[in-house]
């Protein structure tokens, strides 16, 4: 279960890249659909993902498992601060 955590986290991470270049390339979105800001969405799943790396850590078997769940952190995390940074500046200028 858990090394299925490890991956799915990684797998997760790799996603979360991918909709925040879908969603910061991607034209004006009527925000009022979905209810909340698409980069707001994208930072909480982010943020659910760090939590899944961080509980990979426990099914860690082998050094592949390692570098799956430190670059699953790493992404994550840098993501996440990167998003949170775009966010209150985006609610600092509006």
């Amino acid at each position: 279960m858990k090394k299925k955590m490890n991956i799915w986290s990684f797998i997760s991470s790799i996603i979360c890249i991918l909709l925040f270049v879908m969603v910061s390339f991607s034209g004006p979105i009527d925000y009022f659909i979905m209810g909340i800001h698409p980069l707001n969405l994208v930072l909480y799943i982010t943020l659910i993902t760090l939590f899944l790396g961080i509980l990979g850590f426990s099914g860690i078997r082998d050094w592949k498992a390692m570098a799956r769940s430190v670059t699953t952190i790493i992404i994550t995390l840098g993501l996440s601060a990167f998003l949170a940074f775009i966010i209150f500046l985006g609610n600092l200028l509006s």
